[in-house]
């Protein structure tokens, strides 16, 4: 039976314990959620780095257009768009994307060296479980959530409940502790509409940078994007595109 295991925050990774593993990185409020409204607009590769000397330097690399996205401590970064989903818009021509973020895009090189590593919020938490489990493998699951900074973040948990909830209701799993917490914490704020989200660390900070809607957004589109963000070699792709593809 596969085992189910959340990481509360990616201060707490054990990078080698990867191996072999399948992985999830959550970070609602913004980072996975701003990269899966990135693939939903047309926008790919996504490249994740974790800060914006690094975003230069892949910058200086690429060969046709990208946009830079950024942000540190909830402080915009000069040159880069902030990572808001609210502010993406539509691509008419495939563009890459390089995003850095306190958290979110330090969890996606965190968890570099699993075997395979999806990128999920709760716009997209469903279809992430729906691929999880119908993997063909003993693989265990590991769901990383992004944290604040060092610390344990309300949504991020809730996320990962998500992923759990799900993935339970299709099939047998074994649970650690803290998913079992997690798939109680997500049932309990899907029954008020997340309101307590609105409460957590990370909104007080959005709010205060002006950056309030971004929750809305997130919320509003609960379980309504089937994005499935997949990390290969680097480079974040809509592994949708794959299946839909493999199936014609």
């Amino acid at each position: 039976m596969r085992r189910i295991h959340v990481i509360t925050q990616k201060e707490a990774v054990k990078e080698e314990k990867l191996i072999g593993c399948s992985a999830v990185v959550i970070d609602v409020f913004l980072a996975t959620s701003t990269i899966t409204f990135l693939l939903e607009h047309n926008y790919g590769p996504i490249y994740a780095v974790k800060d914006s000397a690094d975003a230069l330097i892949l910058a200086d690399e690429q060969k046709g257009d990208y946009i830079l996205l950024g942000e540190t401590k909830g402080e915009s970064i000069e040159g880069f768009r902030y990572p808001d989903p609210c502010l993406i818009e539509p691509c008419s021509s495939q563009e890459a994307a390089i995003i850095c973020s306190t958290n979110g895009t330090r969890a996606i090189e965190k968890a570099a060296k699993a075997k395979t590593l999806f990128i999920s919020s709760l716009v997209n938490g469903h279809v992430i479980a729906e691929q999880l489990h119908i993997q063909q493998d003993e693989s265990s699951i590991v769901l990383i959530c992004s944290g604040n900074d060092d610390r344990f973040s309300m949504e991020d948990f809730i996320g990962a409940g998500q992923i759990v909830h799900h993935l339970k209701d299709s099939g047998d799993y074994q649970l650690s502790d803290a998913a079992k917490l997690a798939k109680s914490a997500y049932e309990a704020s899907l029954a008020t509409g997340f309101a307590e989200l609105y409460e957590s660390e990370t909104a007080e900070l959005l709010r205060r940078f002006d950056f309030a809607e971004s929750m809305e957004l997130i919320i509003r589109n609960h379980e309504k994007l089937t994005v499935i963000p997949l990390v290969e070699n680097g480079a974040i792709r809509n592994a949708t595109v794959k299946i839909n593809s493999g199936n014609g």
